[in-house]
C-alpha cells in the first residue's frame, strides 16, 4: 500500500509544484560579458592572449587588439604573453610572470596544438590538468577574471618544411581540441572553436587549406583574418550585444 501511495502522490505533487516552477529556458552560450560591462562603465580592462605560435604569429591577435581599440579607445591594456614553440607545461611555469603580473580581466588561452605533439609527452589528462592549474591560479588572484578557451586549426605535413612534420607529430590533435571543448562546457567557459571551421575547409577543399596553412600549422596572415578572427569576433560581438541589450547569459 505504501508503494501505491507514493506512485499516486507523485502526479499530485507535480501538479502542485509545476505552477510555481520557473519557465524552462534554453541555456545560453557562455560569453565574456563582465569585460564588456566594465568597459561600458568606463572601467579600464586588461586583456591577455596566452598560448603558442598560433597566437604569436596569428593575425587574429592584431585584429583583436584593433577591435578593442576601436570599440573602447584607450580603455584596454592589451598584452601579448604567448611564446612560439611552447606548450602548457611552459604555460604553467610562466603563468605568474607573464599573465598574473598583468592583473588581467580577460585571458585568451590556447596550448592544445602543441600539447598534442607526441615528442612533448603531454597526455590529454596532463594538458587539461595544466589548463585547470592556470585557470585556478587566475581565479585565485581575481575570481571575476574571465577566460576564453580556443581550439585552433588542423596541422599537416607541408613539403615546404624539411625538418618539421606538424601533422604526423600530432596524430591525436582533434582529441586534444575536443578536451578543451569538454573543459569549457563542464566549467561554463566561453570557447572559440576555430578547429570546426578550419576542419570544414580541410575536408571540402584540401588544396585550398594547404595554401591557407602553407607551412603545415601556421595560417597565413590573410587566412587568419578570414577564418580565425571572424570566430573570435563573433564571440565578442555576442558578449557586447548581451551587455547592450541587458540580456542575461548563463555562466
Amino acid at each position: 500500500m505504501q508503494k501505491r501511495f507514493c506512485l499516486l502522490a507523485i502526479p499530485l505533487i507535480l501538479a502542485i509544484i509545476s505552477p510555481l516552477a520557473p519557465a524552462q529556458q534554453t541555456p545560453r552560450e557562455p560569453l565574456p560579458v563582465a569585460t564588456f560591462q566594465n568597459l561600458q562603465a568606463s572601467k579600464p580592462q586588461t586583456v591577455v592572449v596566452y598560448g603558442t605560435s598560433l597566437t604569436v604569429k596569428g593575425t587574429w591577435v592584431t585584429a583583436l587588439n584593433e577591435y578593442f581599440e576601436k570599440q573602447h579607445p584607450g580603455e584596454v591594456n592589451f598584452v601579448k604573453a604567448a611564446k612560439s614553440g611552447m606548450d602548457s607545461n611552459w604555460g604553467v611555469a610562466n603563468f605568474k610572470e607573464r599573465v598574473l603580473s598583468q592583473n588581467p580581466d580577460l585571458v585568451f588561452i590556447e596550448f592544445s596544438a602543441n600539447d598534442a605533439a607526441t615528442p612533448r609527452g603531454i597526455s590529454i589528462e596532463k594538458s587539461l590538468a595544466n589548463l585547470d592549474t592556470m585557470i585556478q591560479e587566475l581565479h585565485g588572484q581575481n575570481p571575476k577574471a574571465e577566460v576564453v578557451l580556443q581550439t585552433m586549426n588542423p596541422a599537416w605535413d607541408s613539403p615546404r618544411m624539411q625538418k618539421k612534420k606538424y601533422g604526423s607529430e600530432r596524430p591525436n590533435l582533434a582529441a586534444y581540441y575536443d578536451a578543451y571543448r569538454h573543459y569549457a562546457n563542464e566549467h561554463g567557459l566561453p570557447l572559440v572553436d576555430n578547429y570546426t571551421n578550419w576542419q570544414k575547409i580541410l575536408q571540402e577543399e584540401p588544396e585550398r587549406f594547404q595554401k591557407m596553412v602553407p607551412d603545415g600549422i601556421h595560417p597565413s596572415s590573410t587566412s587568419s583574418l578570414a577564418v580565425t578572427w571572424p570566430a573570435v569576433e563573433a564571440l565578442l560581438e555576442k558578449a557586447h550585444l548581451a551587455v547592450e541589450t541587458g540580456g542575461k547569459v548563463t555562466p
